[in-house]
């Protein structure tokens, strides 16, 4: 019998899976103040039901969902409420009841998978103690199903896999592990923190096809946490839309697409960037509230820092630049950045006598070009070499062989004085803000000692000029003395980007910029990159599995797998006319718009890599192909 969900009270005919009433969790602050995190929230998870919960970083959504299987983070505490999951009072129940309920009743995917992970275990124990402690399986029997469940969440290689460690493993590979892990003991319902944020749009899909397949099949019901309306639109059932603590809006998700009533909920859908309608600018919530103010009962829904953007001028008061001004280019098409048959290998040893047993070309003989003001985006799946090739591009890695120009310098050539001098032209915006910070540092010392270093600030503006950075980033001045664990992941994704930034970088390699932020400060993010780019001149690289954030972005677009360039082209040219069947299983896999678009992935058992097995064949096999012209602003790689 189907359920019939009342958008009005937020529960079924019948009773659901999970029901949450009047949910408060407190955190203390220093002074005796308390922060409200979540307040007085209540809805529903029907049985076999897929409910996303959508909002903006520290809206309360992850602390709703630690609240469901009662494990908030100290200090803070559930304070009011009810939680019933399939009849049990989850908030009564002893820690024995408890423990078992967290695997074989609720199982959780969490947001970071690097930081979920046992860093000093590898991957196979720690998925198959999981089955061990709750099915009592033999250890022969766990790590069988171990392997199956690998190879299910679209691990290749699912015996290597099982053997390596943590750091050993790509993004994309860790929040993969995370899943497996969450889903082999079979729970009832499924809590899934960001699952797909730092996943491919081929992966995302292959995911988001299991977790619907699983749903069918076993009745599983997901309680979905995610800022991108376009998995939403693939994965929703029902959505719970949090602001400030609380539930703003909910319904079914057609209805939320179609008639969105509250005007937070309207400025969310509209802040999206989407492929095929690219903005000059994309609207931020800010700007949109003004538009609902009257709705909101005067509200400017102001959700983040209200001052005024600095311009350039007012960004460098007070500025002690000692940087002398960069060489100008001897003519306007010569390249600011210059890659010739750049390789990158890492080489497995074992044994006695260190033998070479294992060798994977991250990067396998890659060149382009990269022309001053321009923004080029670097497209792949997790583990094509694209944060390779962009830490290599910027010598934060060693090369095996090639050479990478900066303004026509070989900077693998440089001494370690005349690199140093260099760094602040070239910065790197990493993929994993939290452990790009040092966590024993506030604010003010990570953004602030490397202006101080370089000379762009001295004692006296040092603290001015992070506020500005800061303030640019879309970040309270507030920011300042507190440290990284004090912030969501798109708040420290914001400060990763304003370190980078307050050395004013010439080129600056993005390495999924925008990947853990929700949509309207991804809006603000995206429209800052194109500030910088028009006012400043900033040269971009971005590395990114989002391509309606690229399209957005980039003027020029690299399709890379496995380490080689496949596919090269002008924006217009890579959406329009893809030619390799790789460019076009990543369009083809891009989540729908609008749930009334959703793929065929829903239904369809064929599997995601399955058109690039020959080309992957030929590429490890050593066949790396040429890129031939197709036209004056494409190329593409045949062997």
């Amino acid at each position: 019998m189907a359920i019939v969900y009342d958008t009005r009270n937020g529960s079924d005919t019948h009773e659901p899976l999970l029901r949450v009433r009047d949910l408060c969790v407190d955190f203390p602050l220093e002074g005796g103040e308390v922060r409200h995190a979540v307040n007085d929230v209540s809805f529903d998870v029907p049985h076999g039901s897929v409910t996303c919960l959508v909002g903006e970083s520290g809206s309360g959504k992850s602390v709703t969902a630690m609240s469901t299987i009662d494990l908030v983070d100290e200090p803070g505490r559930i304070v009011g409420g009810t939680i019933t999951f399939d009849g049990h009072d989850v908030l009564s129940l002893n820690h024995k009841n408890l423990e078992r309920l967290r695997g074989e009743g609720i199982s959780m995917i969490f947001q970071e998978p690097m930081h979920s992970l046992n860093p000093v275990l590898r991957v196979g124990k720690q998925l198959s103690e999981t089955i061990q402690v709750h099915s009592g399986a033999s250890r022969e029997s766990a790590w069988k199903r171990s392997m199956q469940w690998l190879k299910r969440v679209g691990l290749p290689n699912p015996e290597r896999v099982m053997n390596m460690y943590p750091h050993e493993l790509s993004g994309g590979m860790a929040q993969r592990v995370m899943i497996a892990i969450a889903l082999c003991c079979g729970p009832k319902l499924l809590i899934a923190d960001e699952p797909t944020t730092a996943l491919d749009v081929t992966i995302q899909a292959q995911i988001i096809h299991l977790l619907l397949k699983l749903k069918e099949e076993i009745g599983l019901s997901i309680l979905f946490i995610t800022h991108d309306f376009g998995v939403v639109a693939e994965v929703a059932d029902y959505v719970v839309v949090m602001y400030e603590g609380r539930v703003v809006e909910h319904g079914d998700v057609y209805g939320i697409f179609d008639h969105p009533q509250h005007p937070y909920t309207k400025a969310l859908l509209e802040t999206r960037p989407m492929i095929g309608e690219r903005r000059h600018r994309l609207p931020t919530v800010r700007d949109l509230a003004p538009r609902f103010s009257a709705l909101s009962g005067g509200n400017p829904l102001a959700v983040l820092d209200d001052a005024p953007v600095p311009e350039d001028g007012e960004w460098n008061h007070g500025r002690n630049d000692s940087r002398e001004s960069p060489p100008v280019l001897t003519k306007p098409d010569e390249p600011l950045v210059e890659v010739k048959h750049l390789k990158k290998y890492f080489v497995s040893q074992e044994g006695f006598f260190s033998r070479t047993t294992h060798t994977v070309r991250g990067v396998n003989d890659v060149s382009f070009e990269i022309f001053p003001g321009e923004a080029v985006g670097l497209v792949g799946e997790s583990g094509s070499g694209k944060t390779t090739l962009g830490q290599t591009v910027l010598r934060l890695q060693n090369k095996t062989g090639g050479e990478v120009r900066f303004r026509g310098r070989n900077i693998f050539d440089l001494d370690r004085d005349s690199l140093r001098d260099l760094r602040p032209q070239m910065q790197y915006i990493f993929q994993d803000p939290y452990s790009s910070l040092n966590p024993r540092l506030p604010i003010i010392t990570a953004i602030g000692e490397p202006m101080l270093e370089h000379g762009l600030a001295d004692k006296t503006n040092v603290r001015d000029r992070v506020a500005d950075v800061l303030r640019l980033c879309g970040m309270d001045a507030d920011a300042l003395d507190r440290y990284p664990h004090e912030f969501s992941g798109g708040q420290r994704q914001r400060i990763g980007i304003a370190r980078a930034m307050g050395l004013k970088p010439d080129f600056v390699v993005a390495d999924e910029p925008v990947a853990s932020l929700d949509v309207s400060v991804q809006a603000q993010i995206i429209n800052l990159f194109s500030d910088l780019q028009e006012r400043r001149g900033t040269t971009f690289m971005f590395i990114s599995h989002d391509l309606s954030v690229v399209e957005h972005l980039c003027s020029r677009l690299m399709i890379m797998y496995l380490g080689v360039i496949v596919e090269v082209g002008s924006r217009e040219e890579i959406f329009s006319n893809p030619i390799h069947p790789y460019t076009k299983e990543l369009l083809d896999a891009i989540p729908a718009a609008n749930p009334k678009g959703r793929h065929a992935l829903r239904k369809s058992d064929s599997e995601p890599f399955a058109v690039r097995r020959s080309y992957a064949h030929d590429i490890r096999d050593g066949q790396v192909p040429e890129l031939r012209k197709v036209n004056e602003h494409h190329w593409v790689a045949w062997s």
